[in-house]
């Protein structure tokens, strides 16, 4: 079943062309051979839903009730997960997410959203490169003594991110991987 899944999300990557081959400068300001347009995929009701149901099918393995991520690509995700565990389990998710700075007015908190102390927590992002931003996360997070359980991405790049982040004791799950030798995403 979740392979069907994957290969569901595969094609909904494909028909979105948001996979693709050339010259591309990162957010790091590394070059890359390709790029992985997370957003259009994540803000697509279909590849949202299939996301959602994948990671709610690994969500279903653990005990928790809180999942957030890095501002802004985990945004999606986690409202889509939490809806979807809301309506097709009836667990209600509590979402989050960690600006890359503390708000400047108002409350000036650098987590947005209902984390509590002390949760069991499960760390979502699009994309996986080095893991620094799901580690940047994961440290906001763990100031409110919360456990993370796991980390969540859809694309691994395999550009050792993780490796960073079980070499600093947090298990990944990805959707979708690249495969430097095909050139090409695998499942």
């Amino acid at each position: 079943m979740t392979k069907d899944l994957k290969k569901k999300l595969l094609d909904r990557v494909n028909e979105l062309d948001a996979f693709k081959i050339g010259d591309f400068t990162l957010s790091s300001g590394a070059k890359s051979k390709f790029y992985f347009d997370g957003r259009s995929l994540t803000l697509d009701g279909t590849g949202a839903n299939l996301i959602a149901k994948i990671f709610l099918k690994e969500l279903l393995k653990t005990e928790v009730q809180f999942i957030g991520g890095p501002a802004t690509a985990a945004i999606p995700i986690i409202a889509s997960l939490a809806s979807l565990a809301k309506i097709t389990n009836d667990i209600n998710l509590q979402g989050f997410y960690v600006r890359s700075k503390p708000k400047e007015h108002g409350l000036t908190r650098s987590i947005e959203g209902n984390l509590k102390k002390h949760s069991r927590v499960i760390i979502i992002d699009d994309t996986l490169t080095t893991g620094g931003s799901l580690l940047e996360a994961i440290n906001e997070v763990e100031k409110q003594f919360c456990e993370i359980v796991s980390t969540y991405t859809v694309f691994d790049r395999n550009e050792g991110g993780k490796q960073n982040l079980e070499n600093k004791g947090f298990s990944n799950f990805s959707i979708i991987k690249y495969d430097e030798k095909s050139n090409s995403l695998i499942i």
